[in-house]
């Protein structure tokens, strides 16, 4: 199948599923948390590790790696994930904080031929604000049905002028395993 031209535009420019899951996670730790400049840190941070882990196995080293390159931050437990914070209250992987300005470099400037960063933050937030918390809060349930679904259409949708959704089945299934959780608990 031949390539159209926003997916041509998207390779050319390197963005993809990395810029996805940033924006993505970003989006969610805001709305969640409430902290902008925190949201922007975790998201990059997420995309960073999700990239990292695919490269080297979910598990393998990852246990040295924080060990050997902690910033003496330490770690806490953020949104059912267990993350390392920088001297300064960002979040930080390898030792190296990510911050506000450097999800703007890597993410939101990164979008700007393709489409505004600012509806794209927009659509992101309207986006997430479909999933039920107890989706956002579970770090599985969100990439599972929040990020992988749309990982590869998110900023095509975005760059042709449509608004990303959640696929049918998406919401089908979150409906049963809350009524689940719901039916189970009385």
């Amino acid at each position: 199948m031949a390539e159209d031209r926003v997916s041509r535009i998207m390779r050319a420019l390197g963005l993809g599923r990395f810029q996805v899951m940033a924006l993505l996670q970003a989006a969610r730790y805001y709305l969640l948390m409430g902290d902008l400049e925190r949201a922007k840190s975790f998201g990059l941070n997420r995309a960073i590790f999700y990239a990292w882990a695919k490269r080297h196995g979910a598990r393998r080293g990852w246990g040295a790696r924080r060990r050997g390159a902690s910033s003496g931050g330490g770690g806490v437990e953020e949104l059912g994930e267990r993350v390392e914070v920088g001297r300064r209250g960002y979040f930080a992987f390898g030792g190296e904080e990510q911050t506000p300005l450097d999800f703007e470099r890597q993410v939101m400037r990164k979008l700007r031929p393709l489409v505004r960063p600012e509806e794209a933050w927009r659509v992101a937030l309207d986006y997430v604000r479909q999933f039920p918390e107890e989706v956002l809060r579970d770090p599985q349930l969100f990439y599972k049905y929040v990020y992988e679904p749309v990982r590869d259409t998110f900023l095509r949708d975005l760059a042709r002028g449509e608004r990303p959704r959640p696929p049918s089945w998406v919401l089908d299934r979150l409906k049963l395993l809350i009524e689940g959780e719901d039916s189970s608990a009385t």
